[in-house]
């Protein structure tokens, strides 16, 4: 039975992650939210639709930008390494990561890229309001080898900086290509003393030499092939995440949303129930907040238990902030410790 980490310990790990390095690569995207009042919607002439009169926009980091400005809550010297377009939508974001503190040097601007938006409309009227289809603009060819060789590149020249290496692979079509997924590797294994960590969407095992942190449907995908991925307990995920871990060389996490998560390491699976978090709960951005937390406080020296529990508290921080992503800083991570029950066993 894992018992609760000691507060001393957690306020020490948290400020040592205010003395870090950390580089966050991956597909930075621009999270908007465009609230639409619809007591002024108006039936089109052209069309039997009605339009969506925006009164109000609000824009975030999201994506690998939301790992980023995870890692700066936590007080960590962040920095960007990422492909941007030069378009508005690039513009918006490095305003909103210089805003949250995140370095810029290695966040390049690609010829022809596009810069990633999930644009979410929320309908308004009545003092009632409802989420409408998402909005999402992406990118539909490859990176191109150019850009792909600078960010490398911008990669290499920063990693003797860094304790910390976060890469955040969320996209089909995205940064994180199948050579740089190769190469981010070899750096890995090379460079021992730095923590990787990967949270990739789409194939977790292409990352090698590095802590991992999928979700239970990636890990499902990655560990039994060919099965409905919804239907493999949380048992059978521990009992076959060896494989993963063999690979990783590093502690893997996987995530169970609102049940918590499995510590996966050598030595066997540990199981983290999930921090309780009162309705009403937003789960958007919760894997961005435990990814970073986990990945600085392995670097800050935690063990892989505690990581889990650093990162399970500040994703308990963040599904309580309704419409955005958002962020937990050391002071709401130690006041939702102490708002837990001062007992054994964790939670």
């Amino acid at each position: 039975m894992t018992t609760l980490l000691p507060r001393a310990r957690l306020a020490e790990l948290l400020e040592r992650c205010g003395s870090l390095a950390i580089g966050v690569l991956g597909d930075y995207a621009l999270d908007s939210y465009w609230t639409a009042d619809m007591a002024r919607a108006e039936l089109s002439r052209e069309a039997p639709l009605y339009n969506r009169p925006i009164v109000r926009e609000r824009y975030t980091p999201g994506g690998a930008a939301n790992v980023a400005w995870n890692a700066a809550a936590l007080g960590a010297d962040v920095h960007a390494l990422t492909v941007l377009g030069g378009d508005w939508r690039g513009d918006l974001l490095r305003h909103a990561l210089r805003e949250a503190g995140v370095r810029l040097e290695g966040a390049l601007t690609g010829d022809g890229w596009a810069t990633p938006l999930f644009g979410k409309v929320l309908l308004s009227g009545h003092g009632h309001e409802q989420e409408d289809a998402r909005l999402d603009f992406v990118n539909t060819q490859p990176l191109p080898a150019a850009a792909e060789g600078d960010l490398l590149a911008a990669v290499q020249a920063l990693l003797p900086r860094l304790q910390a290496v976060i890469v955040a692979d969320y996209s089909p079509v995205g940064v994180v290509t199948p050579h740089l997924r190769e190469a981010l590797s070899d750096l890995a294994a090379s460079t021992p003393k730095v923590v990787f960590m990967a949270d990739s969407r789409h194939d977790p095992a292409a990352l090698a030499h590095m802590a991992l942190k999928p979700n239970e449907v990636e890990a499902a995908r990655a560990l039994f092939p060919g099965r409905d991925a919804a239907a493999v307990t949380p048992e059978e995920l521990a009992a076959a995440a060896p494989t993963l871990v063999a690979r990783a060389g590093r502690p893997v996490y996987i995530t169970l949303g609102g049940r918590g998560c499995l510590v996966c390491t050598p030595g066997g699976a540990t199981y983290l129930p999930a921090v309780p978090a009162d309705a009403p709960s937003d789960p958007v951005g919760a894997g961005d907040t435990f990814v970073a937390a986990a990945a600085a406080a392995l670097a800050a020296g935690a063990t892989p238990t505690e990581a889990g529990q650093l990162a399970s508290l500040a994703a308990a921080v963040t599904v309580r902030k309704l419409r955005v992503t958002g962020t937990a800083t050391p002071a709401e991570i130690l006041a939702r410790y102490d708002a837990l029950p001062q007992a054994a066993p964790w939670p």
